[in-house]
């Protein structure tokens, strides 16, 4: 089979670029699929190199860029594209690509398919759900996508992004509590409620824990001038490249999203996967994971002085809340595996092909 896959940006510290790195390799892996791969930018090309996929960057399929001269520009390229390479299926991770991909399709009669790895708030000119099949990542999506019948039942897949799971859970060092917040510096990612909350903590649970920001994103200035200013004292690391070796090291994980339209972060299952204790902010669609107090921390959302009080007895208690951890990690092991991404992608792929 011939798949292409359409994604407006490769990126570090992006979930959905984790996703097609790790869906990429394994479908390569399996020796029954050949891979394209149309990007609109992005930094994170280059981590692309090792897998036998040909990434073509594209700035047309960049929904940042989009304007009726280069939306059109893309749907024939992508046409002739489609027939020069023989090209089976058109595999979405964006809107934005769905809609090229769907125009596309009409004059090549191409299968389309959509993965939609959030639910979008504001409406556009644009479709937000454009493609013949679709994938939902988590159940409040697959939900959504039903009960707004946007496609036939038989129509939408239920796959969650699979991950690598280590065989055990790292090592983590008795001595400092590290605690991690990680993802791009944008408002919807909530990273100044996590500020607020460290800033929050007393000198006595300072003393005993480290605090870390890994990401990059347009918000950095402001939010290291709010670090400043509440004395939070929280390290920036970055744009991490190896977000693994990160979290082996570390104990927490605090996902503070604010937004009501967030997928499932793969920031908390790689963390999950790492058996890190994770507190994470009442979003949309969280509950279907993490249950509170069996297997993480569930503050609500906004509420700084929430999460600073349930982050402060998550650092002091410890070590009776790893058990949380440790039931995360299972679960992330039987419901997030690479296996099963694979094998339901390329089940989706041959029905597809059916005639």
């Amino acid at each position: 089979m011939n798949v292409l896959l359409l994604i407006n940006e490769l990126r570090y510290t992006c979930g959905v670029t984790n996703h097609l790195l790790h869906l990429t390799r394994g479908l390569s892996e399996s020796k029954q699929v050949k891979l394209w791969l149309i990007c609109g930018g992005g930094n994170g090309i280059d981590r692309f190199n090792n897998i036998n996929v040909e990434v073509i960057l594209d700035k047309r399929f960049l929904h940042e860029e989009r304007n009726i001269t280069n939306y059109i520009s893309a749907i024939a390229f992508l046409a002739k594209f489609v027939t020069k390479n023989k090209i089976d299926i058109i595999h979405s991770h964006s809107h934005y690509g769905a809609n090229i991909a769907r125009n596309a399709s009409r004059l090549t009669r191409t299968p389309t398919i959509q993965t939609n790895h959030g639910l979008l708030e504001k409406k556009g000119v644009l479709k937000h759900f454009n493609a013949k099949k679709y994938v939902a990542i988590n159940e409040h999506i697959y939900n959504y996508l039903s009960e707004h019948k946007i496609a036939a039942k038989k129509d939408i897949s239920f796959i969650r992004c699979g991950i690598p799971v280590p065989n055990k859970i790292p090592a983590k060092s008795s001595s400092r509590i590290k605690v991690i917040a990680a993802s791009r510096f944008i408002r919807e990612k909530g990273l100044d409620i996590y500020i607020k909350a460290v800033g929050m903590l007393n000198s006595e649970t300072k003393t005993i824990a480290d605090f870390y920001i890994a990401g990059e994103g347009e918000l950095k200035n402001e939010l290291l001038k709010l670090n400043k200013e509440t004395g939070a004292n929280i390290s920036f690391l970055g744009g991490v490249k190896d977000m693994y070796k990160v979290f082996s090291g570390c104990h927490i994980l605090v996902n503070p999203s604010r937004t009501g339209s967030e997928g499932f972060p793969a920031v908390i299952t790689e963390a999950g996967a790492n058996g890190l204790l994770v507190i994470s902010s009442d979003f949309r669609g969280v509950e279907s994971v993490i249950s509170h107090k069996e297997n993480g921390i569930i503050f609500k959302s906004e509420d700084y002085n929430n999460l600073s009080k349930k982050l402060s007895a998550a650092i002091e208690k410890y070590k009776s809340q790893s058990v949380l951890a440790e039931n995360l990690y299972k679960r992330v092991k039987d419901w997030f595996s690479l296996d099963k991404m694979i094998n339901k992608h390329l089940e989706l792929y041959k029905s597809c092909l059916e005639r």
